[in-house]
């Protein structure tokens, strides 16, 4: 597959995109981009990508001490889907349908009495 696929497949998610349909997509842009990654270096991946959206999240509460004379470029929104991508991509590596997996663990959460 070549990244005028890849650019093709982009195109067609919409605002009516399921997760399901953005689920594809990283599975489509992990293998253009030859990422082969394993699912723990995904994992490591994910986990440094949590530690930017944290900074990026202390910069935007401004209520946390910040070294006030470095620059800080990054967007929160974009940290927040950086930690999506990862997250879809470890769930492709064991082939899970991450709706399907939120939808069964929630039924477990339903049943929960929390206090």
């Amino acid at each position: 597959m070549k990244k005028e696929q890849l650019i093709n497949e982009f195109n067609k998610l919409n605002d009516n995109s399921n997760l399901g349909d953005i689920q594809k997509y990283i599975t489509v842009m992990m293998e253009v981009n030859n990422f082969n990654n394993t699912p723990l270096e995904l994992f490591c991946y994910l986990t440094e990508e949590i530690g930017e959206l944290a900074k990026e999240i202390r910069k935007t509460e401004k209520n946390m001490d910040m070294d006030i004379k470095k620059e800080y470029d990054s967007c929160l929104e974009h940290e927040i889907a950086d930690v999506f991508i990862y997250l879809l991509a470890i769930c492709d590596s064991y082939n899970i349908d991450l709706l399907k997996a939120f939808k069964s663990k929630e039924k477990i959460n339903l049943d929960r009495i929390w206090e």
